[in-house]
């Protein structure tokens, strides 16, 4: 009884933050920046219980998922999955996804109203590179008029939390990613 009791146990440890994960991409997939209200976003369950910060005139909803358990037994490499909504003045202003792992440099998919003046088409692949010249990131933006703010469950792989080994490849972490040729910014 207490091996079935602890192999339920384990088994809740290893998938429970994919399942979360998955569900916090469900609940940012088709929010707006520059349309979607505060009020609106608090009409989402989520949104109620979700984590809140507030400095000034912005607040931030946001959620962590990691692979404890499989990264600790040493199983797959730690890998983080988080969301971040931010509020300005009762508007939505960005709405993002970050993911990373120890094997590849971290990887965020970001909705905004307006893309950086070098960003020629949306989406946008920019690199964050440190004065040394080290790539620390890879940054995919769009606009609020992208299909990508409807496509959130499917561009962001959660599973990866609860694989043996995790996810080595940015796509394999994003499938959307493959035709942006991620794994060149990378480097």
């Amino acid at each position: 009884m207490v091996l079935v009791a602890a192999g339920i146990f384990i088994r809740y440890e290893i998938v429970s933050p994919a399942r979360a994960a998955a569900r916090d991409l469900e609940a940012i997939n088709g929010l707006t920046v520059g349309k979607t209200t505060e009020a609106e976003l608090l009409g989402r369950s989520a949104f109620q219980k979700m984590d809140r910060q507030c400095f000034q005139a912005d607040c931030l909803y946001h959620t962590e998922r990691t692979n404890r358990l499989l990264s600790t037994l040493r199983l797959a490499p730690f890998t983080f999955f988080g969301t971040r909504v931010t509020v300005r003045d009762g508007m939505l202003t960005q709405v993002s996804v970050f993911m990373a792992n120890r094997s590849l440099p971290a990887l965020s998919l970001t909705q905004k109203v307006a893309l950086p003046a070098e960003c020629a088409s949306s989406p946008c692949v920019k690199r964050a590179i440190l004065p040394s010249k080290a790539v620390v990131g890879v940054m995919v933006l769009f606009n609020n008029e992208s299909e990508l703010r409807n496509r959130m469950m499917e561009a962001a792989q959660p599973a990866c939390l609860s694989r043996l080994r995790g996810c080595s490849t940015y796509d394999e972490l994003m499938p959307l990613s493959k035709g942006l040729n991620l794994q060149a910014d990378a480097r």
